[in-house]
């Protein structure tokens, strides 16, 4: 059994620098959980919701969620 470990912002900074150096990017464990620190270069631009955008193409449930809010397709 491994042991929790405190990361500092020096070193999560370290780690992100050293993956980009790598082409590569940083994943890190936590319990059960991944997260992944992308670049912003890598990162997916936020896409605006469409009122009438095809809810089968949302990729999250908050933007179904969002797009169902402003649509009204709840007062259905």
């Amino acid at each position: 059994m491994s042991r929790p470990l405190a990361l500092k912002q020096k070193q999560i900074t370290a780690l992100c620098k050293g993956a980009k150096a790598a082409g590569c990017i940083a994943e890190v464990k936590i319990g059960d959980v991944f997260v992944r620190l992308i670049p912003n270069a890598y990162a997916q631009a936020e896409r605006s919701i469409d009122d009438t955008a095809n809810p089968e193409a949302f990729d999250t449930l908050d933007e179904y969620l969002a797009w169902r809010d402003r649509s009204g397709a709840r007062e259905n």
